[in-house]
């Protein structure tokens, strides 16, 4: 995960204090590795990152807001890359694919982050860094809602089902794929992505019989 550059211009406050929200999303990476995220403390992380704690908490309201204060650059990143131009012409789960692989990408080069940061998500509406970090999500899930809309539109997806209950639903399978891959003990993107397509395939087919079947 790279952090963002910081943008020209800015005044000797400002960087300074981009220059330590850098070094607080660098303690908690480097923590997480070396301790793991139930034991390593706020105290550690304003220790290793050369901030007092006040400063610490003016960044998030917790340990675990201070994940989501490392993910959410990379969220927005994450985001920006969804709503590249998707070839219309190319599978619907093809698709699919295309918005889910930054993601296996991003979470395959730090799997043990990615596998805190997936088990603190659940209920995270709260803190700091919350509402940034809920607003990337739904963003995604719109992202889904347009390509299923123009799916419907030219026949590829038969479903006149809300374009957004489909979206969150996959969403949802996405969710529960990319959790059981990253229980591997070296979660490889091709592996992962090799699986969801095989779940989405399914989803978009559907499991009814058709109208040819005896």
């Amino acid at each position: 995960m790279n952090e963002a550059t910081p943008a020209s211009g800015l005044s000797q406050r400002e960087r300074n204090k981009l220059e330590k929200r850098g070094r607080i999303k660098a303690a908690v990476r480097e923590l997480i590795e070396s301790k793991g995220f139930d034991e390593m403390t706020t105290r550690e992380i304003a220790r290793h990152a050369d901030v007092g704690l006040g400063t610490l908490f003016s960044y998030a309201t917790n340990k675990r807001d201070l994940l989501f204060l490392v993910f959410n650059d990379e969220q927005d990143q994450l985001v920006e890359a969804a709503y590249q131009d998707i070839p219309e012409d190319l599978p619907f789960v093809e698709q699919l694919i295309a918005v889910f692989q930054p993601f296996y990408d991003l979470f395959a080069s730090e799997p043990t982050f990615a596998r805190y940061l997936l088990r603190e998500l659940i209920f995270y509406e709260s803190g700091a860094q919350a509402a940034r970090f809920q607003q990337g999500r739904r963003r995604i899930v719109t992202r889904i809602e347009q390509l299923v809309v123009a799916a419907q539109g030219n026949g590829r997806v038969g479903s006149a089902e809300d374009g957004r209950v489909v979206a969150r639903l996959i969403f949802s399978v996405y969710q529960a794929e990319i959790r059981r891959w990253l229980l591997e003990p070296t979660p490889r993107p091709k592996q992962g992505l090799d699986a969801l397509r095989r779940v989405l395939t399914l989803v978009v087919r559907g499991l009814e019989p058709g109208p040819d079947t005896p």
